[in-house]
């Protein structure tokens, strides 16, 4: 009845408890250290509203003066992270459990739902199909899906204008991955490809870890694709965390797998 689907929209927790979104705000890219957690339960809207802001109020401007004019520069487009939270909400399987999370790293923002795509990968950002029909119905009434079907595409538009780089993951959930445009620029990226491993958990060691933890399958072209430097400086990477004991590899090669050993590795 209308009067059900009312009460689900403003209060989903009452007949699905993984209708919250958990928020995490670390201090860094290692997820050592927590500045904040909050956890919104505020009816599908007040969740994506109160999601976003808690994103945007954890985000630097960077401001140009130009004549009369001052330009802002966002580390994060708001509306890369705005359509990839709704995007979860309207995707998520609220059956598995758990709920959607949102984490705000260093260098990076994370929106991880649970639930694989509903149909082949090589379809992603053309084919569009809602997991959940009554929510995407309850959000095409409003301002947040003006344009049903485009999510995607506009996440990707939103973030190559404001010059961040967006990767999107399915191996074991569905991940949405919007790297800072405040650290990837031209210069960063030949300083990665000819970095050499230090003593410290550096910001690719960072990255390699972090991806090992979604996806302990990972190989190293897809590890040298996704932090993007080379896959020899991939496998130094590898040598070093090893040797430091905070990953290892399980198995051979070709069908092992790889697991983290030390989660709280720092950067001393």
């Amino acid at each position: 009845t209308n009067a059900g689907v009312l009460y689900f929209a403003k209060e989903p927790s009452r007949y699905i408890i993984s209708s919250q979104i958990r928020c995490i705000h670390f201090d860094g890219d290692n997820r050592a250290n927590i500045l904040d957690k909050k956890v919104f339960d505020k009816g599908i809207i007040g969740n994506i509203e109160h999601a976003v802001e808690y994103l945007k109020d954890r985000i630097p401007v960077r401001y140009e003066i130009k004549a009369l004019r001052r330009d802002e520069y966002p580390e994060f487009p708001l509306d890369a992270y705005r359509e990839a939270i709704i995007n979860a909400i309207i995707h998520f399987d609220y059956y598995l459990g758990d709920m959607i999370a949102i984490e705000k790293l260093k260098s990076r923002i994370i929106i991880n739902n649970k639930g694989e795509l509903l149909f082949p990968k090589e379809q992603f950002g053309i084919r569009s199909e809602a997991r959940n029909r009554l929510m995407a119905d309850l959000l095409s009434r409003t301002e947040f899906m003006e344009k049903a079907g485009t999510g995607i595409k506009r996440v990707r538009e939103a973030c190559e204008a404001n010059g961040n780089r967006v990767e999107f993951d399915f191996s074991d959930a569905f991940w949405t991955v919007i790297h800072s445009n405040y650290t990837e620029t031209t210069q960063k990226d030949t300083q990665k490809v000819t970095e050499k491993v230090t003593e410290k958990v550096t910001e690719n060691q960072q990255a390699i870890i972090s991806l090992i933890e979604r996806n302990s399958n990972i190989t190293i072209d897809e590890l040298s694709d996704k932090v993007g430097i080379a896959s020899k400086n991939i496998k130094a990477n590898l040598k070093k965390l090893k040797e430091r004991g905070i990953i290892d590899r399980v198995g051979p090669d070709k069908g092992g797998r790889w697991i983290i050993i030390k989660n709280n590795y720092g950067d001393k």
